[in-house]
């Protein structure tokens, strides 16, 4: 009988790896990786606050950058109510859209829009 099928021998002579499969393997392994949301300094929450109570009492339309994991969300509509307590934001996109809950910790980025 021939040594290679012998023991561990038939995987150890397939232990070749082409490099097509070495790139995938090296793209899932970025993809298992979790993003982790970044710090905001205390300026620019400062800022993104303003621009969401301008855009309450203004009543003009706000941008809203949201972590996600995989990548940033962006919504964009008017707010119709903050709630310091429970740290969240109420937004409507369009008009026959039914309001959502976003909660402040999801907020990376916010930014008014002129209406025109």
């Amino acid at each position: 009988m021939s040594k290679k099928l012998q023991g561990n021998g038939l995987f150890e002579s397939s232990r070749m790896m082409l490099p097509e499969h070495r790139e995938a393997y090296i793209r899932h392994q970025q993809r298992l990786v979790r993003r982790t949301p970044p710090l905001i300094d205390p300026q620019a929450a400062e800022e993104m606050a303003a621009v969401l109570t301008g855009a309450l009492y203004g009543g003009s339309r706000v941008t809203i950058t949201l972590f996600g994991d995989p990548q940033d969300i962006r919504l964009t509509g008017r707010v119709l109510r903050i709630d310091p307590v429970r740290r969240q934001i109420r937004i409507k996109e369009h008009e026959d859209d039914y309001p959502q809950w976003i909660p402040l910790d999801q907020i990376i980025g916010a930014v008014a829009e002129s209406d025109v």
